[in-house]
């Protein structure tokens, strides 16, 4: 996809784990519609992304044993992407911390 600018860093909606890759293909992994830039670095959205992701979360997961991304891991592309998309509002809106 090249540099995602200046100030900028490329974000999968659905993640590119090697479980994801193998499951759903590279290509479903890596276009244009599973990238979004976001400001990098600590504290950032997608640093937020990520702490949310390696958190448990029972709220979310309905586990008090797995993490965000181990939970993402058992579901569809399409319900991993919904997800990601819902993560990437309810953090930047402040619904989730």
């Amino acid at each position: 996809m090249g540099p995602a600018g200046p100030g900028q860093a490329w974000h999968h909606v659905v993640e590119q784990t090697p479980g994801n890759i193998a499951r759903f293909g590279p290509e479903a992994i890596h276009n244009n519609a599973n990238l979004v830039r976001l400001p990098p670095g600590a504290g950032s959205i997608h640093a937020r992304v990520s702490g949310l992701y390696s958190s448990i979360r029972p709220d979310i997961t309905g586990s008090t044993s797995l993490t965000v991304r181990q939970w993402l891991a058992t579901q569809s592309f399409e319900a991993q992407s919904a997800f990601g998309q819902r993560a990437l509002q309810n953090i930047t809106s402040g619904v989730w911390p």
